[in-house]
């Protein structure tokens, strides 16, 4: 079955009057598909970057950097609404950290396929096996924070989003003939159980005291001011990651900040050699060398 035969059509929301624009369909739906886009500094400090709100007629791709104070109070408004999700653990914790909003009921997509025993219940494979489309992923890790939007990461977005539709009513009617299995009706049975409780740890959510990186470096006793300039250094990541520079995602990984830790550089040229992206050191370069000459 072609791609395309899935498609919605889809509107950037990235104005006040384009939101109140969507708000009457959106406060009319009975069920909505909820997808997210995020940069790429992890759970616990990435921002969001695009929210995909979709209908059974359209999907809005909602530009939280163009209206950021307008978010939280979309995401209220719909958290009373069933959202269709996929693997909402990860996107959960993030909507609860930056916008304390949990909703009220998920269908995770990615939990039902579990329940049906589904090996490798992704996104793209079950899209594949169950509704015979391949989704191409080029665009999952590209820059979301760079604006304009390219308009193949906007039909990724809103595709991603559209999907869960009808991949959930797919799932809904293979649980329908698998219920006869006593197996798979014993997993389908738990699941409203794990969905409140899915629920309830997103919405007990803390971020930890301290990153598992600054917790490795103090375990290996390398003394407060490696812990100190590792800080920084996770502080220059989550900081230029969430500004759109990849590159410091990239070159400041844990493996890289644990050896300069172990093997300070002794000059600014040694540091250099230590980064691969040229443009990337040229750029940064300064403000890294200071982490290992301020006290």
């Amino acid at each position: 079955m072609a791609s395309d035969s899935f498609d919605l059509p889809f509107t950037l929301v990235d104005s006040a009057e384009k939101l109140a624009a969507a708000l009457p369909a959106l406060y009319a739906a009975d069920l909505v598909s909820v997808d997210a886009e995020f940069s790429l500094t992890g759970m616990h400090h990435c921002v969001l970057a695009l929210l995909q709100i979709a209908t059974h007629e359209k999907v809005w791709l909602v530009d939280p950097l163009a209206i950021p104070s307008l978010v939280r109070p979309l995401l209220l408004a719909l958290a009373g609404t069933p959202w269709i999700v996929h693997d909402f653990s990860g996107d959960g914790v993030v909507l609860k950290r930056l916008y304390d909003i949990v909703p009220a009921f998920v269908l995770d997509t990615m939990m039902l396929a579990k329940a049906l025993e589904y090996a490798q219940p992704g996104l793209k494979t079950m899209a594949k096996i169950k509704l015979g489309i391949d989704i191409p992923k080029e665009e999952q890790d590209s820059n979301w924070i760079y604006r304009p939007l390219r308009d193949s990461q906007l039909r990724y977005a809103a595709r991603d989003a559209a999907l869960l539709l009808p991949l959930l009513r797919e799932l809904a009617l293979e649980a329908e003939r698998g219920a006869s299995n006593p197996d798979v009706a014993a997993k389908l049975a738990m699941l409203p159980a794990e969905v409140k409780h899915l629920l309830e740890r997103i919405d007990a959510y803390a971020p930890p005291t301290d990153p598992p990186l600054i917790e490795k470096i103090r375990a290996m006793d390398l003394g407060p001011s490696a812990e100190a300039r590792a800080k920084k250094l996770l502080d220059f990541r989550h900081q230029w990651g969430n500004e759109g520079d990849i590159a410091a995602v990239m070159e400041l990984g844990n493996r890289w900040i644990i050896d300069r830790m172990q093997y300070p550089p002794k000059t600014k040229a040694a540091l250099e050699k230590t980064i691969r992206n040229w443009r990337f050191c040229k750029k940064r370069i300064d403000s890294l060398w200071k982490v290992f000459t301020e006290s």
